[in-house]
């Protein structure tokens, strides 16, 4: 019998929304780890790029839409650069559903909805170390 984790990766829009989120939480967690290393607040990171505090709070918890204009434009401004790397998506990797356990855990944060969208009549939401599918009524 296959767990609700193994029947939702064969789902392929589930899949597509997984890595659409799981990038959006990387490109986040890159920011706020330049900000501890600099000691940078999000004031003084508003600051810095002519925006409000609050935007940056939208920004860095994924609820704005970061562009990558918007990515290159903040982490230059905690100077740095951003490289992009393209490689096959984890789940098609040897070891998938640890792999996709682990993507999980690392890159979706609480509570965070994967998608306002349903996928197969059922509502998903991933958490840190879980992840939860509720069927609609």
């Amino acid at each position: 019998m296959k767990t609700e984790h193994e029947v939702l990766m064969e789902n392929p829009e589930f899949r597509r929304l997984l890595s659409i989120e799981a990038l959006v939480a990387e490109a986040s967690e890159a920011i706020a780890k330049l900000m501890a290393e600099q000691k940078v607040s999000k004031a003084d990171l508003a600051r810095r790029l002519n925006k409000s505090r609050a935007w940056v709070t939208q920004l860095l918890s994924g609820k704005a839409n970061m562009t990558v204009r918007t990515l290159a434009e903040v982490v230059y401004t905690l100077d740095a650069e951003v490289k992009l790397h393209a490689q096959p998506p984890s789940w098609k990797m040897a070891g998938r559903s640890r792999r996709t356990r682990t993507l999980l855990r690392k890159y979706i944060p609480e509570g965070v909805m994967l998608s306002d969208e349903l996928i197969g009549g059922r509502r998903v939401e991933a958490g840190r170390g879980r992840l939860r599918v509720r069927t609609t009524s």
